[in-house]
């Protein structure tokens, strides 16, 4: 009897680079003479960005931005001034081999930040950003999926898999020119500003990616009338966004997913509106998945066999994440007890996620970081910062269980409660968002001999012998030990399960 292999060419994800590069910052400024000198500095501020980035066969190379503002008080007045840079840095990472299809994630984090001044004319602010690196890429994979004669018997597990993936980026400009309105005075210069990414959503129409979303701008500005007193007043608006992404051959049998990336925020004030331009960064992905029945186990009830294993890590379609969580922190003034606050803006930092399979959530834990800019009963600005470290819980509406979670966590909104003591009670909600991607490996095999010249050398002849087996011993287990069939064990002792419930003694028939 002829032996028959069918084989099949399956993708499997394997990590080319998983590494975190640091990148310091320096800045020396010396200040313009139309700014007023140093009398007090409030705080700095560093935020990081990916601006762009190219992946070659052998290495990576990205540009990384470096946003900075520095808040401080001129002599003699209470009105903020603000020092904004920016600093650009080129860096790459070696791979240490190729990979068909790579897909890169890039996610750049402050470590720490700091200013000082110098003299009344200079800065100086120093930090530190960390970069964390991945690399994923797909090889091909022969495995067996059904093997025909020689009496051999197989175990199988059936396995859905993505079969096929489709990515694009696509940088996307939003424009707009938001009039301030008659109960807002007009901008002199822009403190604070930050954009939000919301509700976004994709869908699949005539071979196109369609992509929507929300970008929301938080900005908080200064003001100042002619006879020289003023003050900081808060601003907000959305700017919808909806694009068409060319991917190629995806259809509605496509999952489609997409993130959106802030790389740029310019905000241009005039006389009475805002102008308002931002570049985002549509990061597409589109998956069709397969099924296939990947034999991990097999041996012949007549011949020896020589297996040959091999194991895959096999990923499914992901599930997109979405999920709100709630956390807190006190702020305790020291000498200088704010009469009024500003604005609020909270970050996470050390970010841990964890998949909690027996409760089918995700714990997230990390430290939330609250600036809060106010002004004393002097009207100084002060800023107050805190860190609160939080623990908490996030329920992805999916199964969790052999999976990969590849998420952020980013602050969706905060408020505060100013109480009479000074006490400022924060209250922030944390959205966790991407994709929980099922992800298992597996021992499979990828070839199989069956020596026919050699017949198996049974103990005796007998068609039927006993055996005891012990509770929750697989079926499969007695039959490749015995030499028989999975079938023949089952429909012999009419049992219903492919394992014992209770220990106890079984018949097994030998087959040929």
């Amino acid at each position: 009897m002829e032996l028959k292999i069918n084989r099949e060419m399956i993708p499997v994800t394997e990590t080319i680079l998983d590494d975190v590069q640091e990148q310091s910052v320096e800045l020396d400024y010396v200040l313009p003479d139309y700014d007023p000198d140093i009398f007090r500095i409030i705080g700095c501020e560093m935020h990081p960005t990916i601006v762009s980035y190219t992946t070659a066969s052998d290495r990576i190379t990205y540009e990384l931005r470096v946003d900075i503002r520095i808040l401080y008080c001129g002599a003699g007045s209470t009105l903020l001034q603000c020092v904004s840079q920016q600093m650009m840095f080129s860096r790459s990472a070696e791979l240490p081999r190729t990979a068909e299809n790579p897909t890169l994630t890039l996610r750049p984090r402050i470590t720490y930040s700091n200013c000082r001044a110098v003299s009344p004319r200079r800065l100086e602010a120093r930090g530190a950003v960390s970069v964390q690196i991945r690399v994923t890429g797909d090889r091909r994979q022969e495995v067996i999926r059904d093997v025909f004669g020689m009496h051999v018997q197989l175990r199988k597990i059936p396995v859905e898999y993505a079969a096929q993936k489709r990515s694009a980026v696509k940088n996307i400009t939003l424009s707009e020119e938001v009039e301030l309105g008659a109960a807002k005075p007009p901008i002199r210069s822009i403190v604070r500003n930050n954009v939000r990414l919301v509700h976004q959503e994709t869908s699949i129409l005539a071979g196109k990616l369609i992509v929507k979303g929300d970008a929301e701008v938080q900005l908080l500005y200064t003001w100042q009338k002619d006879d020289g007193s003023g003050g900081m007043e808060s601003m907000q608006f959305t700017l919808p966004y909806s694009q068409i992404v060319d991917m190629e051959q995806i259809d509605e049998s496509y999952r489609s997913s997409a993130e959106a990336q802030v790389i740029r925020c310019d905000l241009k004030p005039s006389a009475e509106v805002l102008q308002c331009e931002i570049e985002l960064r549509l990061c597409c992905t589109a998956i069709q998945t397969a099924s296939v029945q990947l034999v991990t186990d097999a041996f012949s009830t007549c011949y020896p066999c020589q297996q040959a294993p091999v194991s895959v890590q096999i990923d499914m379609a992901p599930e997109q994440v979405y999920s709100s969580m709630a956390c807190s922190a006190v702020i305790r003034p020291g000498d200088r007890i704010p009469e009024c606050i500003y604005d609020l803006q909270c970050q996470v930092r050390n970010i841990n996620m964890q998949l909690l399979s027996d409760t089918n959530r995700i714990r997230v834990s990390g430290m939330l970081c609250c600036s809060l800019l106010a002004a004393d009963a002097e009207g100084m600005p002060v800023l107050l910062e805190k860190e609160e470290a939080f623990d908490a819980y996030a329920d992805p509406g999916t199964s969790v269980a052999d999976a990969v979670l590849r998420a952020q966590v980013e602050p969706a909104d905060c408020t505060y409660h100013l109480a009479s003591d000074g006490t400022i009670s924060v209250q922030a909600n944390l959205l966790l968002h991407g994709a929980l991607c099922p992800s298992a490996r597996h021992v499979c095999l990828s070839d199989l001999e069956v020596d026919g010249e050699n017949k198996l050398v049974r103990d005796g002849d007998y068609a039927l012998k006993l055996y005891y087996g012990v509770e929750h011993e697989d079926i499969w287990d007695i039959a490749k030990r015995c030499h028989t069939s999975v079938d023949a064990i089952m429909e012999e002792n009419e049992l219903a399960e492919e394992q014992l419930a209770n220990a106890g003694m079984l018949f097994i028939p030998i087959v040929h």
